[in-house]
């Protein structure tokens, strides 16, 4: 149905990840913590391996922060890979399955139970995409590149890409030279690809970023257990190994840089290229002509950068809207029909 006039769409944001580690699970619940203010709208969610435990895992959480409205709505299913190995299951993505109310009924029920409870990511990728204003999607690569590489090559995908996608932030690499790092070893050939052809601004925030900011523990028995005291994120990261730690935030880098680019929490590199040579290792060549940038820790923003995880990943479930604020009137856009 048409917008309504003088307002216009959240930011939609697509986010892609592996789920091999507890900040993918954070990063997600940090983006719908934007979501609650109206900064974005989680759009699909997409996983680069066949693991439909882990795709479980996934839907859970997003069932969760759609509240009672994830019984009626129309959600998207996780968008999963039938390619490639499952990989391993992680514990704690299974734990929460396991919680059970004081009547000894589960507190969560994975509702993904083949295949066909998942979806196409290129597919969703598409259909979704086409729902967004132009320029405004945020794309968020927190594993493997298989599933973004793929779209690049799915038809009229690139071109889709190329009018609705504001940028793609990579969690990943290492810079501006680096050791290989395990989510571009994972699949270097689709990296490479991604590097090289996707038509949007990426920017890089690479294993050293993500190792230095890392995620308060102490904030899951406090902020998030007063927030809900049943949260599947919050569980998970109690069951991902003996509390209390505090968690690498590789991926929670990505999507909060993809969310607000303009706060201040990161110093940005010049414009340049990232290649991706045969062994998975990252490099930087500066060029005033290049579109590509990595983030750069400024230690005089880790405590803002903490206090903005820990406030938006334990914020309670609300809502989606779909429409921001009001601004000067847009065109209508109609959104169309998922396609099947």
């Amino acid at each position: 149905m048409p917008q309504p006039r003088g307002r216009i769409a959240s930011p939609g944001a697509f986010f892609d990840s592996d789920f091999s580690t507890i900040d993918s699970a954070l990063a997600v619940s940090l983006l719908y913590g934007l979501q609650g203010k109206n900064e974005c709208r989680l759009a699909i969610i997409s996983m680069s391996r066949p693991n439909l435990a882990v795709a479980g895992f996934a839907d859970t959480v997003q069932r969760f922060y759609h509240g009672p409205a994830a019984t009626f709505a129309q959600l998207p299913p996780i968008g999963m890979s039938t390619n490639g190995a499952p990989g391993e299951t992680p514990a704690a993505f299974v734990a929460p399955f396991q919680k059970k109310q004081a009547d000894g009924t589960p507190v969560y029920k994975n509702q993904v139970r083949s295949v066909i409870d998942t979806g196409d990511p290129c597919t969703l990728i598409r259909n979704y995409l086409e729902a967004q204003a132009d320029q405004t999607a945020l794309f968020v690569l927190a594993g493997p590149a298989t599933n973004l590489a793929a779209a690049l090559a799915f038809p009229g995908l690139a071109d889709l890409i190329a009018a609705k996608v504001k940028h793609l932030v990579v969690a990943g690499g290492a810079f501006p030279a680096g050791p290989p790092e395990a989510h571009v070893k994972a699949d270097i050939a689709a990296a490479k690809k991604v590097f090289a052809e996707w038509p949007t601004p990426i920017v890089a925030s690479g294993a050293e970023v993500g190792s230095a900011l890392e995620f308060p523990g102490a904030s899951i028995e406090k902020q998030f257990a007063e927030a809900m005291p049943d949260n599947p994120v919050a569980d998970a990261y109690r069951a991902w190994q003996p509390m209390p730690y505090d968690a690498p935030s590789w991926a929670m880098t990505a999507a909060l840089y993809a969310a607000r680019p303009k706060e201040d929490y990161f110093t940005l590199s010049g414009p340049g290229m990232i290649d991706v040579d045969r062994d998975g290792r990252t490099s930087f060549t500066a060029s005033e002509k290049g579109n590509h940038r990595y983030l750069i820790v400024d230690p005089a923003q880790k405590e803002k950068i903490t206090l903005a995880y820990v406030e938006l990943a334990s914020a309670k479930p609300q809502a989606p809207r779909r429409f921001g604020p009001p601004v000067v009137p847009p065109p209508d856009v109609t959104t169309p029909p998922l396609k099947k």
